[in-house]
């Protein structure tokens, strides 16, 4: 890795050739693709995404996703992603500070 990549927070890094965590999808003979479109759906869920950017992750050649959006159809995509969503949710942080002021109560 170079000097310049170890100072990068990681979602700022491009991916390099390499990377043991790029997402690679493998066929699995005999494998079911709704099963692993769900599984993506909910990574992607728990990430944060709205509907709309798990979509737009289909629709993208340079995801592997992407054959899938091409053979099943963007409605079969829209479909799978409103149920994944619908029984999932999706994760939602929210952060609230508190500052104490006053006193030295710890």
């Amino acid at each position: 890795m170079t000097e310049e990549l170890q100072h990068l927070h990681g979602r700022d890094k491009q991916p390099e050739a390499d990377d043991p965590t790029e997402l690679v999808l493998t066929p699995v003979p005999g494998g079911d693709p709704e099963v692993m479109a769900t599984c993506i759906i909910e990574e992607y869920a728990r990430m944060g995404m709205e509907g709309k950017e798990i979509l737009e992750l289909f629709r993208q050649p340079i995801y592997q996703t992407h054959a899938l959006y091409l053979e099943r159809g963007e409605a079969w995509v829209r479909d799978l992603i409103r149920n994944v969503l619908a029984r999932t949710g999706r994760m939602r942080v929210s952060v609230t500070v508190f500052h104490h002021i006053g006193g030295c109560d710890a």
